[in-house]
């Protein structure tokens, strides 16, 4: 699908919408950088416990005291000093209470590194003789209900994240830096070095706009973030691939030869603009409604999955269209002003 008689200047508007990129990019930054505020890193990656609390049957067929049961659970939580990191129902009658607790006690952070330290916390949650957590949590919820009885042993708990995740987040970090040189090559060799480099920069952007964006609206990142960035890499690499296809052909024409690089830019974006939309709306309708049926159902880590995706998705159609094809031009001017210098000075 074309879209005909578009006069919209999309080389012109860079020098406009480019700033608007950079200004979520450096919001994103500073809130980063802010203690206690920055980016909400789940238990996956910080380190901590998930606590597994199995109500049974009982909750299954009185959905109406969840809630109640919830805010008792969270209170016995928060009064024997832990913190919340996150929270989820899971099982097949939706019955299991999924709460993950920081490595924090007190408002101290525990020492991820101590085995000691650890077993350490993970007493103080188990130990039944001295009311530990588990125990406080069954009286607690025996006593917001009499009609069916909770013992501890319906309550589990491991040690999750730290070290195993860091290193995991790591490798993933790695293999996407592995991944963008390669890219760079291929699209450097299929079409050239200006347009593999137009690529990565706006790969880049719609990376740390996705991680931006996450921090603004202060959504947990767990391993769940890894998958979501890989998918929008490979999304948005593919958008701007078809830009550069079709500047590479527009350049052939007959009918452009002796045209600008930004008369060339402009026309390929013009022609590949309704696939864009099109790709974009539908890609996005699926993830949208995805994160809101996870949002009702309560199933926070697909949540937590899908809304990432949808800055990402955002973020790739906006580099595609109005970042990609104008970096070229400028990446290519500066290549021949560099060329001109170095005869100048031969």
């Amino acid at each position: 699908m074309k879209i005909k008689n578009l006069k919209f200047d999309f080389f012109k508007r860079f020098k406009i919408l480019a700033p608007i990129s950079l200004a979520i990019i450096l919001i994103g930054v500073i809130l980063m950088l802010i203690p206690k505020v920055g980016m909400n890193v789940g238990i996956d990656f910080a380190g901590g416990a998930n606590v597994s609390i199995d109500f049974g049957d009982y909750v299954s067929t009185h959905q109406e005291i969840k809630d109640d049961l919830v805010e008792e659970v969270n209170n016995v939580i928060k009064a024997e000093g832990f913190e919340i990191g996150s929270v989820r129902w899971s099982g097949a009658d939706e019955n299991i209470y999924e709460v993950g607790i920081k490595y924090s006690l007190n408002g101290e952070k525990v020492d991820v590194k101590s085995e000691e330290a650890q077993k350490e916390f993970l007493e103080k949650i188990e130990n039944t003789e001295d009311g530990g957590l588990k125990a406080k949590i069954a009286k607690a919820v025996n006593e917001y209900t009499t009609e069916f009885e909770f013992t501890d042993d319906q309550i589990s708990a491991n040690i999750v994240g730290g070290e195993t995740s860091r290193k995991l987040l790591k490798n993933a970090i790695l293999a996407t830096a592995i991944a963008i040189v390669i890219m760079l090559i291929y699209i450097a060799i299929r079409f050239t070095f200006a347009s593999g480099l137009a690529a990565i920069i706006a790969l880049t952007h719609d990376v740390l706009v996705m991680l931006a964006l996450t921090t603004i609206f202060q959504i947990q990142v767990n391993t769940t973030f890894i998958a979501a960035i890989i998918t929008i890499v490979g999304y948005s690499i593919n958008a701007t691939i078809v830009i550069f296809d079709r500047v590479r052909e527009v350049s052939k024409l007959d009918s452009m030869k002796g045209s600008s690089d930004a008369e060339i830019a402009n026309k390929s974006i013009k022609d590949t603009l309704g696939r864009s939309i099109l790709t974009t709306i539908t890609t996005l309708a699926t993830i949208i409604v995805l994160a809101v049926v996870c949002k009702v159902l309560g199933i926070s880590t697909m949540s937590e999955f899908a809304l990432p995706i949808i800055f990402g998705l955002i973020a790739g159609a906006y580099s595609s269209v109005f970042l990609s094809a104008p970096l070229w031009v400028y990446i290519r001017r500066l290549g021949a002003k560099l060329k001109k210098s170095k005869k100048k000075s031969a």
